[in-house]
């Protein structure tokens, strides 16, 4: 599988799209409270809005840039007097909007909330080691929930903790958002070049940082260091796989969620990442990484940009020992209980460049599964499987189907068995199914479209019941390991049932082996999205 690295196509192309209605669920307002707490690198400042208590943009790294660029992060330097945590801290630099500003998606993402420009409003810059925690306390010793947010390994923050605040107050946990370096910035390996340089992967490195404040500092803020669950969808998926195979990080957390982001393939290895760091060097005109420190930060990103530059994960011997989950599970992650699982329309976010692929006939899907490399003499066979199955499916809605099936499904299904196979940890699969009224419903179950339910941020009103069964699953798996809740039983998955939860507005269930004929066909043919 190759490394995640479509958000940036999403955010240019949702940005053109006229907005839906927003639904009105008021301004945020703050209260007068102003609350603080310690840190062990000092006092900081945040504020209360509606019971929940917000710290926003909390520095647990020093400076990245200059000299520090590209190296190993390090622990933040202490303060004296009270720190301002009440505004967003910045993001790495990046292309693009995020997505709560989009006019497609954003509405979606922030449940409605007119605050969402108000919410969103961060700056960028290459000194981006800060985080978010929200509170229903800070004192006690709730679960501690870590997102870990997607972009791929190129764009996106930690922005989603601090629209969530229902999810933090409804079911009495603590979540923190993290801010890290990303693209040229923190995946991009200098090893092969300097050895000062030959402990790589500093944005994966950051994540490993923050969670090290997590564990020096969360009880601060009413969180138990040993209850903490990492989360993530995409490319927080991927980082999250990432993670579970770097001793850096082993036992700084205790569970694991990973949506739509199955890493199960081979990251780069660093003959493939130094012979992409000499071409950014030339591309510059520099001699010494060095020399590339001293590039003015916006100039350095925009020389990556246009693509052809391999970004993400390096198998470094250092930070990153091996392949995260090839061609097996990570052993120092075994005893992880995992949470997996994907969205049934995966695709049709990544299908808005091609107006056709949502008014196929027969013809035309037969056309598109072949150019995507199923056998012909395969193609028949596979479509009458799926039309058997969902009979009410247009070609269209097959396509994405079919896509999402041979990909981030595939992979999901891989990942819940390679860690089976260890024996040492539960596994929970889950599969979102509910067709979305956005863009008038064309974009069906898309990618990541399960994640501000999660996160109780509901923008139509007929998903309400169903981003309650979500938000309570996650919170119950990151208390006790076990995402079941007295009003929806969920076993853990097991190869000779492979129980896996369907979630949906009208009725969410477990289902064994669900199209069992149609992952057994999959099996033998080429996995892979079809676009």
């Amino acid at each position: 599988m190759k490394p995640i690295n479509r958000r940036s196509f999403l955010v240019t192309t949702l940005s053109a799209i006229p907005a839906v209605v927003l639904a009105g669920n008021g301004l945020m307002s703050f209260t007068s409270s102003v609350i603080e707490t310690e840190t062990i690198y000092g006092k900081v400042k945040g504020y209360d809005f509606n019971g929940v208590k917000i710290f926003r943009g909390i520095p647990y790294g020093d400076t990245t840039e200059g000299e520090a660029r590209f190296l190993p992060p390090r622990k933040p330097q202490s303060w004296t007097g009270v720190k301002d945590c009440t505004l967003n801290g910045p993001r790495c630099i990046q292309g693009g909007r995020s997505i709560f500003e989009t006019d497609r998606l954003g509405p979606y993402f922030s449940g409605g909330r007119a605050d969402r420009f108000e919410l969103s409003k961060q700056p960028s810059g290459e000194d981006c080691l800060n985080l978010n925690v929200l509170t229903p306390g800070i004192t006690g010793k709730r679960p501690v929930m870590v997102y870990i947010h997607g972009g791929g390994f190129q764009d996106g923050g930690g922005l989603l903790a601090v629209f969530s605040d229902r999810h933090v107050r409804e079911q009495d946990v603590v979540l923190v958002g993290i801010n890290h370096r990303l693209n040229v910035f923190g995946y991009t390996y200098f090893g092969g070049i300097d050895k000062k340089y030959e402990v790589g992967n500093p944005g994966q490195l950051d994540l490993v940082a923050a969670l090290e404040w997590v564990r020096d500092n969360i009880e601060s803020f009413g969180g138990d260091p040993e209850n903490v669950t990492i989360f993530g969808e995409s490319g927080g998926g991927a980082k999250i796989s990432t993670l579970l195979a770097m001793p850096a990080a082993k036992g700084l957390f205790h569970k694991a969620a990973i949506q739509s982001g199955s890493f199960v393939g081979k990251a780069m290895d660093v003959d493939t990442a130094t012979n992409s760091a000499r071409e950014l060097m030339s591309k510059l005109g520099v001699t010494t990484v060095d020399d590339l420190q001293k590039v003015p930060a916006n100039e350095l990103f925009r020389s990556t940009m246009g693509g052809g530059m391999r970004q993400g994960p390096v198998v470094d011997g250092h930070s990153l020992p091996g392949d995260p989950w090839y061609p097996d599970s990570p052993e120092i992650s075994a005893n992880i209980p995992l949470l997996i699982g994907n969205d049934k329309d995966e695709a049709t976010l990544f299908a808005l460049n091609n107006e056709s692929l949502f008014s196929l006939d027969r013809a035309g899907l037969r056309s598109e599964l072949l150019k995507a490399k199923i056998p012909e003499d395969k193609v028949d066979d596979l479509l009458a499987l799926y039309q058997k199955a969902h009979p009410s499916d247009s070609p269209s809605d097959l396509y994405f189907r079919i896509s999402t099936d041979r990909g981030a499904r595939y992979n999901a299904v891989k990942q819940a068995e390679m860690q089976l196979e260890r024996g040492q940890a539960d596994v929970f699969m889950y599969y979102f199914q509910y067709n979305t009224p956005v863009d008038e419903g064309r974009l069906r179950a898309f990618h990541t479209s399960d994640l501000p339910l999660i996160m109780r941020l509901t923008l139509y009103p007929e998903s309400e019941q169903l981003s309650r069964q979500l938000s309570a699953a996650w919170a119950a798996f990151a208390r006790n390991g076990n995402p079941g809740t007295k009003n929806l039983a969920w076993p853990a998955y097991a190869t000779n049932d492979r129980a896996t939860m369907i979630f949906d507005i009208n009725k969410s269930e477990v289902v064994a082996d669900p199209d069992k004929d149609i992952r057994e066909m999959l099996l033998n043919m080429p996995s892979g999205s079809l676009l």
